[in-house]
């Protein structure tokens, strides 16, 4: 593997992380969102929500285009290559296999942070006599929900996430990672 596929496979690693914890704080911010618009007392307190909402959401979109989807520009605007004495780490796991396990690791890291959460707002709801939409957990019950759900389907459809980073990654560099060997 050359330096140039290693930052290849570490910037897709952490852009795909990044984007997935976007994902998962999306909700959150959607409600704090409409609760702010719904408070017809404090507009500063709306516009502030507005702005945070705008600005978390440019964030991500920039983090799926820089480090997902176009890392070889990524590494070629931050000089990432200079500074290594060799050229080559010698692994024997093609690109694709490699990208495969990360996918896989990262859906399951996050299936395995939402479950004990999930578990336990699903006990607290049980125990409580609210029905769904009097419960305080309800919000606690959706996100942790929608985390493992992500998760989940991240880890079990890690070829599909993999095939969709690739095609838009374009196949030009997509082709040029899998020749080599990790």
């Amino acid at each position: 593997m050359t330096i140039r596929t290693f930052w290849h496979l570490i910037l897709k690693t952490i852009g795909i992380w990044l984007f997935i914890q976007g994902l998962l704080s999306l909700p959150a911010m959607i409600y704090a969102l409409i609760d702010a618009l719904a408070n017809p007392f404090s507009r500063s307190i709306a516009a502030v929500e507005v702005a945070y909402f705008i600005l978390a959401v440019a964030f991500y979109a920039l983090i799926l285009q820089f480090l997902i989807l176009k890392s070889q520009w990524t590494i070629d605007a931050l000089r990432l290559e200079k500074g290594f004495e060799e050229t080559r780490i010698d692994l024997t796991v093609p690109y694709g296999k490699l990208l495969r396990i990360v996918i896989i690791l990262i859906g399951g890291i996050v299936f395995i942070k939402a479950i004990p959460h999930l578990v336990e707002n699903v006990y607290l709801f049980i125990i409580g006599d609210l029905t769904f939409s009097q419960s305080p957990r309800t919000l606690n019950l959706i996100i942790y929900s929608a985390q493992a759900i992500v998760g989940f389907l991240v880890m079990t459809n890690s070829d599909i996430v993999q095939r969709y980073i690739n095609k838009k990654s374009g196949e030009a560099e997509s082709k040029q990672l899998d020749k080599e060997e990790f």
